[in-house]
């Protein structure tokens, strides 16, 4: 599979990422949206709805594109322990596509990173902690690197849905190492 290689642009974003210490660089991203779930739940079970037409996010914006959604995907992580824990999944981006990530099952840290260049929070990282413990869906801009640590000892089973169908003659996707340098995120889990 050949990933889409980053621009001049975002290797630019990245490299002056570097000049800013990791901390001072978190905040919420421009257009990145979270929209927490409401689960109505008895002795049975429980009720929630994912995604719906005339959904608002939890800043009470429209949550989905005009667009339809392209395709629905399903990806299991399996759990690996240790501290921090060895599960981690990043960090990939897309050129056109729209994700929206709801992780159904487990526990995760969520890490995006701006990369378009006329972002007002380019070069910044947000965070969200996302699962069973926190159910909510994250809708995901292009151009915005995205990857994620499991946070237990429970495998981690993302549902997501996307803007754009996967074409495994011209994949609209790029990765970055989850230990680049540049970004420096620190997976480390911190124990008091």
């Amino acid at each position: 599979m050949a990933w889409q290689a980053t621009t001049v642009e975002m290797e630019s974003i990245l490299d002056a990422m570097r000049r800013v210490p990791p901390l001072e660089r978190r905040g919420s991203l421009e257009g990145v949206m979270i929209k927490s779930f409401q689960v109505h739940a008895d002795q049975r079970g429980y009720f929630l709805e994912q995604l719906k037409r005339g959904d608002q996010d939890d800043e009470g914006r429209p949550f989905l594109p005009e667009q339809s959604f392209a395709q629905m995907s399903r990806s299991l992580a399996y759990a690996r322990g240790g501290n921090p824990p060895e599960l981690i999944k990043a960090f990939h981006w897309h050129r056109r596509q729209w994700d929206y990530w709801d992780i159904v099952k487990g526990n995760a840290r969520v890490v995006l990173v701006d990369l378009r260049p006329d972002s007002p929070t380019k070069g910044k990282t947000q965070v969200v902690i996302a699962g069973q413990n926190s159910p909510k869906m994250i809708a995901i801009p292009p151009l915005v690197a995205h990857g994620y640590q499991g946070l237990d000892l429970q495998d981690v089973l993302l549902c997501y849905y996307v803007t754009e169908p996967y074409d495994p003659q011209q994949p609209d996707e790029g990765r970055i190492p989850w230990n680049d340098p540049r970004i420096a995120f620190d997976w480390s889990i911190e124990n008091i």
